[in-house]
């Protein structure tokens, strides 16, 4: 978890205070959300197997459905506007150990591994999409920031109230 951190606060140092511009986002945005597309169907798939609380398994759900549908739009901005980005068929190494690291999870711990992960994935995402909402060179990709915006901070929160212990008997 300490690496994915570290790896997010790096990424979020290199991209400076004004937003990348329009092929640097959606290389960074595509590669996050197809990645996290990825990673979320495979998390969402161990919840209902390790996840303690109800609440950590409908979560798992609707990130597995929130982030098809953001994939698909941001895949058919790159294919009309002829983006030239090579978009992922399967995880990278941080991704994988935090699949790695859920597999590896006592069912106790579990709830709460699943929580912290999505706590860091969704405050990068926030970060990355809000700066090219508000500073972004390019309409199309801009209008996507712009609308992603509150789903992805609605995510955040929800994330934060997510369970990280067993459930009360």
């Amino acid at each position: 978890m300490r690496s994915f951190v570290i790896a997010t606060l790096a990424t979020l140092a290199l991209a400076g205070c004004g937003a990348p511009s329009m092929p640097d986002f959606v290389q960074k945005a595509a590669m996050s959300d197809i990645y996290s597309d990825i990673y979320e169907v495979q998390a969402g798939k161990l919840a209902p197997e390790k996840g303690q609380s109800d609440a950590v398994k409908q979560f798992a759900q609707q990130m597995v459905d929130a982030h098809t549908k953001t994939t698909e739009e941001l895949t058919g901005i790159v294919k009309n506007k002829d983006i030239k980005v090579d978009l992922p068929t399967k995880l990278d190494a941080k991704h994988q150990k935090l699949i790695d690291d859920l597999n590896s999870a006592p069912a106790k711990d579990f709830d709460k591994t699943y929580a912290n992960q999505q706590v860091d994935a969704h405050q990068e995402a926030v970060h990355l999409i809000k700066k090219y909402a508000a500073k972004g060179d390019d309409a199309d990709v801009k209008q996507f920031a712009e609308k992603t915006l509150p789903t992805i901070e609605h995510h955040l929160e929800d994330a934060k109230k997510l369970p990280v212990g067993p459930p009360s008997a």
